[in-house]
């Protein structure tokens, strides 16, 4: 049986990872450092897993959403397993993350999301936008509810608060 505490040098991979996002990156250079700084914790959690050490549901959510900032397909599909089997026990976070790892998955092998979790910047603009395409013509009527994603409205309000605060 796995062991029932987090692993801590994971919450602190996840941590420096929110850290990152809360800013605004506003140079190439900027974005860059991110891309690295995603790369290298990527790899750390690989040989965490490799180790045995991803146990626990927080594990799983917080190592999924590590692999959803990935570069590829294979990672974004890694989120999705784990968020997966971290909302299969119980996780409520994981539930937005499979939705949103699928859409991810889904966009980086050139097919349209299907939740509408998936948004991107428009510099000219300076607001978000949903990313296009999205197909959602076979999401069940309580589907979103049930993985708690919020309306493209709702969402793009929260993002657009962000840019504009």
């Amino acid at each position: 049986m796995p062991p029932e505490t987090d692993n801590l040098k994971l919450e602190d991979l996840f941590n420096a990872d929110q850290r990152e996002r809360g800013q605004v990156l506003s140079t190439p250079a900027a974005v860059e450092a991110l891309k690295q700084s995603d790369a290298a914790r990527r790899k750390e959690l690989t040989e965490m897993m490799g180790r045995g050490e991803v146990n626990t549901a927080a594990d799983l959510y917080r190592a999924g959403v590590i692999f959803l900032h990935g570069a590829e397909p294979k990672d974004f599909l890694a989120a999705h397993r784990l968020s997966t089997m971290g909302a299969l026990q119980g996780h409520r976070g994981s539930r937005w993350l499979v939705a949103a790892s699928l859409d991810r998955f889904l966009m980086s092998i050139g097919l349209p999301q299907v939740y509408g979790t998936q948004f991107e910047r428009n510099e000219e603009e300076n607001r978000y936008q949903l990313r296009l395409p999205i197909d959602d013509s076979t999401v069940l009527h309580f589907e979103k509810r049930f993985f708690d994603v919020p309306s493209v409205i709702e969402r793009l309000s929260q993002l657009n608060r962000r840019v504009a605060g």
